[in-house]
């Protein structure tokens, strides 16, 4: 249950820069949670949709290729607080209206179709990665694979697709971190996410400044981790391409 706290609950004393942050910390914690459980929900979705994506544009299959190309060009080229208000609002009208418990944890409509269309709107862009990095791979890799005996999908899922996901880690790093902030969006169809929370404390205390320095440093909390780990993973699982860019003088 989303905790609430009262006025009275602030603790007595001298007013200072950041009293209405420290008052509320359960408040902010809770959207911080909230907003962590969207994205890696979210990510989840994406990452799926974005490899069928990436596979189906670089078939053969012309049918196939027009359906993934419309896909990532639609929710590309379009804002994402649109598409978010689509869901929120056109999925009742078809029927369609989410309401269940997922491990233990109660979810309503508004975050179940929030993140639906964020993770589907990251999905296009993560498509685009890659295929890129699908693209990326020699067409002798693939050719001596089906020279072996392997199927189309053995090929894609034993030699194409593992590296290039390891070849799109940094763009994959970047397009996740973009998400995590895109998710502030969400509190306009009433997610109690991070931004929600924020703005609830600002409706309480007028300490507008304060608030939207409390939820900067919130945000960098999560983006911050998430670069580094994906700096780790790059070092891990791309050793070559981590060691020429230091020899380059580049951070990794």
């Amino acid at each position: 249950m989303l905790p609430i706290l009262a006025q009275g609950d602030a603790p007595a004393g001298a007013d200072y820069f950041g009293k209405a942050i420290v008052d509320n910390l359960p408040l902010f914690f809770w959207g911080m949670t909230l907003t962590v459980r969207i994205c890696v929900v979210a990510a989840l979705i994406s990452f799926t949709v974005g490899v069928i994506v990436a596979v189906l544009r670089v078939t053969p299959s012309g049918g196939l290729k027009l359906l993934a190309t419309c896909y990532a060009e639609f929710f590309r080229n379009t804002p994402l607080l649109i598409q978010v208000m689509c869901f929120f609002y056109g999925l009742p009208t078809l029927g369609i209206r989410f309401n269940f418990t997922f491990l233990g944890i109660e979810v309503g409509h508004s975050a179940a179709a929030g993140t639906l269309a964020l993770g589907l709107y990251t999905g296009a862009f993560v498509s685009e990665a890659i295929r890129a990095g699908l693209l990326a791979i020699p067409r002798g890799q693939t050719e001596a694979a089906r020279s072996l005996g392997l199927s189309v999908l053995q090929t894609l899922k034993l030699i194409v697709v593992p590296q290039a996901v390891r070849l799109v880690l940094p763009p994959l790093g970047n397009i996740y971190s973009a998400m995590l902030k895109n998710s502030a969006i969400l509190t306009s169809i009433g997610v109690a996410e991070l931004m929600y929370q924020a703005e609830f404390i600002n409706a309480r205390t007028f300490r507008t400044f304060e608030v939207l320095t409390a939820v900067i440093v919130f945000y960098l909390m999560l983006t911050l981790p998430m670069g580094a780990l994906v700096h780790w993973l790059e070092r891990k699982f791309n050793p070559l391409r981590a060691r020429t860019l230091r020899l380059r003088g580049a951070r990794v």
